[in-house]
């Protein structure tokens, strides 16, 4: 006969196998294979001075062992210089997870670092002027409501709280938590890795009917090394006629470049249904259907 503390363990067991079994893992890389492997979906490159490859020196490695993505970009106005980028639309979804390891060992400079493209589009960037917390600080969700069809950094959410009406048409309705109530920050960087989490999801509409109606259930979760700068739900940030995600793309545009950078990205893991929660090792992978 089992003890109910066996039942209990057993139950516990039982519903943590469902959970992690819900979350569908689109895309995992560690990199550590020394260079860029052809994987389904997955595409890198560079130009006009800029470069992307697979560092292998355990000084620029997470745990100083395998491989990692490294970009340089050159002293520059503004432009495109290095993508790295995974193919979202086999998968006909509103809803992404992507977490990854970073680092910005040197400059401190602005870059798109992690966007979202698709009918909208919302940008998790570092930012390039320094005006608020330094260049390469992190303080702001941008995106768009969904008033009109081009939806891309119309509406942000700020990391301290400020301005929360600038988040749109679901102001007064949308629950926006900045548990952090400040801003990643350049000096937050350091010469360290950094865990960063992010989850993206664009409203539903619900055509029943042939009556177009909007569903306040947008919503966006940032997390840094643990901490939680962001957790907003009930949003409004996409036009009813906006297509599905369409890539996730990290790297990409940088501009008011004033020396030479580097940033580093590692177990990059892009999946469906929330975050992977089984401390299983980041490898090598893509599904596509």
């Amino acid at each position: 006969m089992c003890s109910l503390r066996s039942i209990l363990l057993i139950q516990c067991l039982l519903f943590s196998s469902l959970s992690f079994a819900e979350v569908q893992i689109l895309f995992e890389e560690n990199f550590d294979s020394g260079e860029l492997k052809e994987i389904p979906g997955w595409g890198v490159g560079y130009q006009a001075g800029g470069f992307v490859g697979v560092s292998t020196d355990p000084k620029e490695v997470l745990g100083n062992k395998g491989g990692s993505l490294k970009a340089t970009y050159p002293k520059a106005n503004g432009g495109i210089y290095g993508w790295a980028s995974f193919d979202m639309k086999p998968y006909n979804t509103y809803e992404v997870y992507v977490e990854f390891h970073a680092k910005m060992p040197k400059a401190k400079e602005g870059i798109k670092f992690l966007k979202i493209f698709g009918g909208a589009n919302t940008t998790f960037g570092l930012d390039y002027t320094g005006i608020s917390t330094g260049k390469g600080s992190m303080y702001q969700v941008s995106f768009g409501d969904g008033t009109t069809t081009q939806n891309d950094t119309q509406n942000v959410i700020n990391f301290n709280g400020a301005h929360p009406q600038w988040i749109g048409r679901s102001h007064g309705t949308a629950v926006v938590e900045t548990p952090e109530k400040k801003g990643w920050t350049a000096a937050d960087w350091g010469d360290s890795w950094h865990h960063f989490r992010f989850k993206i999801k664009f409203n539903s509409v619900d055509t029943t009917g042939g009556v177009i109606k909007e569903i306040h259930d947008g919503a966006y979760y940032v997390e840094i090394d643990g901490k939680v700068f962001v957790n907003a739900t009930g949003l409004l940030n996409r036009h009813p006629s906006n297509e599905p995600i369409r890539k996730v793309a990290f790297l990409d545009w940088s501009q008011n470049i004033s020396e030479p950078f580097e940033i580093w990205y590692d177990n990059i893991r892009i999946t469906l249904g929330g975050f992977d929660e089984s401390n299983r090792p980041v490898t090598t992978k893509a599904i596509i259907e």
